[in-house]
């Protein structure tokens, strides 16, 4: 268990480096709860309002206002069924 505010890297295997595809991973929702916060302007990339169809870039940071931050550290390759390995390095908190 990590203390509270710790950052958590996470590996997991995604279909596209979408924001809301991401996001739901690195903070453990659904895709379509995270694509709500994206719809309603509560999700930056790189400092920016992230729009539907927002990709992140390795080494750019997405915040989720009320859920925390996060950063595509790298995009470890591709699966047999052309889906991407990536790491993802968490802080959990928020505005």
């Amino acid at each position: 268990m990590t203390p509270a505010g710790a950052e958590r890297v996470v590996s997991a295997v995604v279909p596209s480096l979408r924001v809301d595809v991401l996001g739901a991973r690195a903070f453990k929702v659904s895709r379509s709860y995270f694509a709500r916060g994206v719809a309603a302007g509560n999700v930056l990339v790189g400092g920016e309002p992230a729009g539907k169809s927002a990709s992140v870039e390795p080494g750019q940071e997405v915040e989720a206002i009320g859920l925390g931050s996060f950063v595509l550290v790298t995009v470890d390759g591709a699966t047999r069924s052309d889906n991407l390995k990536v790491t993802l390095a968490v802080r959990p908190g928020g505005r």
